[in-house]
């Protein structure tokens, strides 16, 4: 809609705002009458006859003292038994938990695994719901802010509006220490005075408290409230005695030590004009004022950042029910009253009371305005206040599970899921947390001597889930602390936020305490020292609170001037209406100022859509060109050139078909990340044995590579052609469109790496918190790919600091960012380091393993043969060469003259250090090739009478996503350098780059791809094995012993299963097959002359008990037998394929380990 159609907003409110940037003056005004009109409507509703009416006429009603029982009950609030804490627990639900312990005694008796395996079962489920539940809405929220957000300028601009009244609760007990802080709080609210009535609630044997508040001399507005003395004495009671003369709109709860901003009254009316009627509480965060005294307030502060700033938001994107913070909940005074005010046998009342919003279709919203605190400072203190919380979730949780059955009506189910994770699983944790942890250690410290046991209570889908709670659950609990933290800014926080385990430990302490006093005093409210914080000093000097106001009257309300309370019964028909008939009793609430369509219009930035046509062609145009060269390259039968290829699939395949199959067999030496990507694919046999199980990852991680190199390119060019002309160098380049068709994990690497350098120039440029978590995430992925991405991670993590000083960040923000990226990011190698030692008994046995390429190197004497060892200009000119012959000579050297310039117009700017890690894989790999750890063989470089012409140069792709940057950075220059009347003249230079990078793309295929001539007949080849031929035509069945390693026989081109293949890998039976092999297996594939092959070191096959067994059915040129176990049926001939025949038959080079 046009801005002329909201000229007339205020006149017409009905009238829909359909603005896309709420920053235009024009519809700023506008808002701001709309706001006006609304607190004009609704403040005319509320007439002082209406406010006195309402108050009595709720008092008459909550004044009543009901007898239950012998017990008399008075609560100040309409008695609902259904919603009561009254009783802890009701007849049938104790009948149930007796059949249950009942049950699972008997089960451990007669059906004791099961019953152990049910029990784990459940846990196991409990926790990954929670996990998945918690850790998604956190990240969620991290990423997108959901809180309501009301703009400070449009709060100031309504100062001389008519807003609606208020009323604030403050329950005090044993408080003087406080008060004058808390006086000081609400004499800084910045609300009109005349609209304010601040109730100061005391019990009646507090007069010390009642003393420091006539002390300070208040204004008016402020009056004591004696509570009148009765069992419960809690906090909910006195709050609902607060309530009963409360004449204000709108009503909210603070506490004796709470500090709000000035402005929040304001914020929450304004949040309620945002929304309809429905909207029946606006939770404001909270957060401590004194983060920084102990470890205990660092712990405290963390956990609420995470839950305020989170948890709650997450709860309600997800419109789950939310648990209500203890204090700032503003509530409209008619809906509050409805509900029938706080549950005063309930010690969690706010969390009672959110659920039962909830219960009744209201909303509740957060709102990014905070109250702050004291945060406990005290152990003993804390465990008491931590304790009384815990008891009453679980009453909570008792309450709402008295009608499970309700929960299965229509429109419940998030209610229940709700219930059962935020507050049952939440609560349940506390006490299943110390028993799993002790689990964990004994199988630490007992290992071998438990591990029957245990994989008896964990079978292998069980353990794998609880394995991933037990790693990831942990780990991403304890970063949410740091994502909380770091969003609220509180980046000293940080780095005691890894600590908070120890918080938990505590917390179960606290569950043990809160069981015991919900069976023996549940409703015993555990009284919270505050003032801690202000030391052995009292609250500070007093200030003349008087001489702030015209009329320095403290009114003292020791009684309420309702009806005398007359006692009813529940027995009788005299009960409280219910809370669905109260709300239809409420007068008809005014319509929001905005709609709910406006207020998404209001929020969307300008120009929502598809912002860049670009980004679509450059996704297109690498769809197109993968799948092209994917089946050009198939139908070639080039896919699984590579010995390699065949490896990576091979460890992705044993996930499922393998002797002992599980993520065990997903390898030691290379990383997992690329087996991992073919998991969706390798299960089929189909797409196994042809290749493409790997070619469709590779294929998606080239897209992926494709993307971010253009979004990175158009950050730093600010070009959209630039930035296309120069993802052209990548997507068309033959070597990458040669690999991404392979099972290799090129790709993989590529995309990983490309992905969190893009984050990191992200982050480098707008300084987003979530962009830093999102540039870790890759790391972490990239360190699972290849050993390339552990190079990347040490070198970005200096260069955050290196930003941050470049960007005068304090030191804090340097070091808080530091640590949320670097646990995250090296997440995957420690990982990797732990596996190996837990699978390997080695930590650093993918570096130096038999399997190893170091190790091969040594076990060949190839180290010292090569000719970059220690020789650093030898290292630098070998991988110059490769990335010559991969990338093209011109768009090499074009990319080297875009990065000079580069380098020379940029310098050192927050840009020079994002675009500089583009260049980490030429650092990684002249280092590697002058340590030894990687050799790589390419004409031009080798000596000509070097037998290793060719070997590893697809190493040298890692380059082409660096050049495909330096050319759109060149594109970008094309046309910025000419004058800005000549631009799109610019657009035709950039239109010859793009003919410059097709005609290298061309020159390279006319040339040769070098990537696949090394996969043909190159050292990086499969080689051919004749036995390969004879399994095809004359497999039978049965079991093959093999050394997979020396003999690289998978049996994926012999048509075998690997289920059926015994190898090192194979448990146990590996042990007994080398034993005694005429016993476990048909078929042995072995090389007496490899001193590598583990089967050759244990079987004698010129052995007379070997050759009486078996029988040599095939010898290959090379020394490798096949032998048949004697006395089998005979073996069947079947035809082969021409293709098998002949495949890699130009792979000469004779390697076979």
């Amino acid at each position: 809609m046009k801005l002329q159609k909201l000229e007339n907003v205020a006149t017409q409110t009905t009238k829909k705002v359909t603005t896309a940037d709420i920053t235009d003056e024009r519809n700023r005004r506008l808002l701001i009458e709309r706001y006006k009109e609304w607190l004009a409507t609704h403040t005319s509703r509320n007439t002082i006859n209406n406010a006195l009416r309402e108050m009595n006429e709720y008092a008459e009603s909550a004044g009543k003292t009901v007898l239950v029982g012998e017990q008399k009950v008075t609560i100040f609030a309409p008695f609902r038994p259904e919603h009561s804490a009254l009783w802890v627990i009701t007849r049938w639900q104790s009948i149930v938990l007796m059949l249950l312990a009942l049950g699972g005694c008997l089960g451990l008796q007669f059906f004791r695994q099961q019953t152990l395996l049910v029990t784990m079962t459940i846990i196991t489920a409990l926790y990954l719901g929670h996990l998945l539940t918690t850790v998604g809405l956190s990240f969620f929220t991290f990423r997108r802010s959901t809180e309501e957000e009301i703009d400070k300028g449009i709060v100031e601009a309504l100062r001389d509006a008519d807003w609606p009244s208020y009323t604030i609760l403050c329950p005090l007990y044993r408080e003087a220490r406080v008060v004058p802080q808390f006086a000081r709080a609400m004499m800084s609210m910045d609300y009109p005075v005349e609209k304010l009535q601040i109730l100061l609630l005391t019990e009646a044997d507090d007069a010390d408290t009642r003393n420091a508040i006539r002390a300070l001399t208040l204004p008016s507005h402020f009056k004591i409230v004696t509570v009148p003395q009765g069992s419960p004495r809690t906090k909910p009671r006195a709050c609902n005695f607060g309530l009963m003369q409360a004449f204000g709109q709108y009503v909210v709860i603070y506490d004796a030590e709470d500090i709000p901003e000035p402005t929040q009254l304001k914020k929450a009316v304004l949040t309620f004009a945002n929304h309809g009627p429905d909207l029946a509480c606006v939770q404001a965060k909270l957060n401590f004022y004194n983060p920084y005294q102990n470890v205990l307030t660092r712990w405290f502060t963390a956990e609420y950042s995470l839950w305020f700033d989170l948890i709650l938001p997450g709860l309600q994107s997800a419109k789950l029910s939310l648990p209500l913070g203890g204090t700032s909940n503003h509530f409209p005074t008619q809906i509050l009253r409805a509900l029938g005010g706080w549950d005063a046998f309930n010690v969690t009342e706010d969390c009672d009371l959110g659920l039962r919003l909830s219960r009744y279709q209201m909303e509740t919203v957060v709102l990014n305005s905070t109250t702050y605190e004291e945060a406990n400072s005290k152990f003993k203190n804390w465990i008491r206040q931590r304790s009384r919380w815990i008891k009453g979730y679980m009453q909570t949780y008792l309450i709402n599970m008295r009608r499970p059955w309700r929960y299965l009506r229509p429109g419940r189910f998030r209610e229940f899921v709700s219930l059962q994770l935020v507050i049952g699983g939440k609560t349940a944790f506390l006490f299943l947390n110390p028993f799993l942890w002790c689990l964990f250690v004994l199988y630490l410290f007992l290992g071998h001597d438990v591990a029957e046991a245990y994989h008896q209570l964990f079978p292998r889908p069980l353990l794998y889930a609880g394995a991933f709670s037990l790693i990831f659950g942990n780990f991403f609990y304890i970063y949410m602390y740091l994502l909380a933290c770091l969003k609220r800014k509180q980046y000293y926080l940080i780095k005691w936020a890894l600590s908070i385990p120890l918080y938990w430990a505590m917390m179960s302490i606290a569950a043990c305490m809160a069981l015991f006093q919900l069976i023996v005093k549940p409703h015993y409210w555990e009284k919270t020292e505050h003032g801690l914080h202000l030391g052995k000093k009292p609250g500070g000097a007093i200030p003349d609170f008087a001489s702030l106001n015209a009329s320095p009257y403290l009114e003292d309300t020791p009684t309420l001037l309702v009806p005398v309370p007359t006692l009813a019964s529940t027995n009788k028909q005299e009960q409280a209406s219910s809370i669905t008939a109260a709300f239809q009793a409420i007068s008809t609430m005014p319509a929001p100022a905005i709609t709910r369509k406006e207020r998404v219009e209001l929020k969307q930035p300008k120009g929502k859509g598809l912002r860049d046509p670009w980004f679509l062609v450059t996704i297109i145009t690498a769809l197109l060109t993968s799948i092209s060269a994917c089946w050009y390259f198939f139908q070639q039968r080039e896919i699984l050139l590579y010995g390699d290829s065949y490896s990576h699939m091979m460890l992705a395949r044993r996930f499922f078909d393998s002797q002992s199959p599980g993520v065990a067999q997903l390898g030691g030496v290379w990383l997992p990340l690329p087996q991992v990507g073919m998991l969706p694919f390798i299960w089929n046999d189909s797409l196994w044995r042809s290749g493409l199980a790997g070619s469709f990852s590779s294929m998606t991680c080239y897209v992926v590579a494709s993307c971010c190199i253009f979004l990175a390119a158009r950050r730093i060019t600010h070009d959209h052609v630039a930035s296309y002309v120069g993802t052209l160098a990548f997507i068309l380049n033959p070597n990458i469109l040669y690999l991404q068709s392979t099972p290799l994990s090129e790709l993989v690497c590529i995309a990983t790496s490309t992905l969190a350098c893009y984050f990191f120039l992200c982050w480098t440029q707008d300084n987003f918190p979530r962009q830093l978590v999102w540039a870790a995430a890759s790391i972490f992925l990239a360190t699972l790919a290849r050993y390339d991405g552990w190079a990347l991670f040490m070198v970005m993590l200096p260069l955050i600091a290196v930003v941050g000083l470049l960007k005068r960040r304090s030191w804090r923000e340097i070091q808080g960012n530091l640590f949320v990226f670097g646990v995250l990011a090296s997440l995957g190698i420690v990982l990797w380091l732990i596996w190996n030692q837990l699978i390997f008994h080695d930590m650093f046995y993918f570096q130096k393993g038999p399997y190893s390429a170091l190790g091969q190197a040594i076990s060949l004497n190839q180290i010292r043969a090569q000719q970059t060892y220690h020789n650093l200009w030898q290292s630098i000119r070998y991988y110059v060469v490769t990335s010559v012959d991969t990338v093209g000579s011109i768009l090499l050297a074009l990319g080297l003259v875009a990065l000079i310039i580069f380098l020379v117009r940029k310098r050192l700017t927050s840009d020079t250090p994002a675009v500089m890690m583009f260049l980490v894989p030429f650092v990684f790999y002249v280092l590697t090739m002058y340590s030894g750890q990687v050799g790589i063989y390419v004409p031009g470089a080798d000596p000509l009478n070097d037998p290793n012409h060719l070997f590893n140069v697809r190493f040298g792709s890692a380059m082409v996503a660096s050049v495909a940057i330096c050319m759109a950075i060149l594109a970008g220059y094309v046309r910025q350098a000419l004058p800005r009347r000549w631009r799109p003249v610019g657009r035709v230079g950039q239109m010859a780059v793009a003919l410059v990078i097709v005609a290298q793309a061309v020159l390279i295929v006319a040339g040769g791809i070098i990537t696949l001539e090394d996969g043909i007949y190159g050292g990086s080849c499969a080689f051919p094995h004749p036995i390969n031929v004879y399994l095809a035509q004359h497999y039978n069945g049965g079991r093959v012993l093999e050394n997979t390693f020396t003999s690289n026989i998978d049996g994926a081109d012999a048509g075998l299963l690997l289920k059926d293949i015994v190898y090192d890998g194979s448990d146990n039976l590996w042990a007994k097959a080398l034993k005694n092999p005429e016993a476990m297996v048909d078929w042995v594939i072995v090389d007496p002359g490899n001193a590598k092959d583990i089967v050759a070191q244990h079987i004698d096959v010129n052995s007379p008990q070997f050759q009486q067994n078996f029988t040599l059915a095939y010898k290959e040129h090379y020394g490798l037998r096949l032998y048949h176990r004697n006395g089998l049926p005979p073996l069947p001939t079947r035809p082969i394929s021409p293709y098998l025949a002949s495949a890699h038959s130009l792979c000469k080079t004779g390697t076979t380990g």
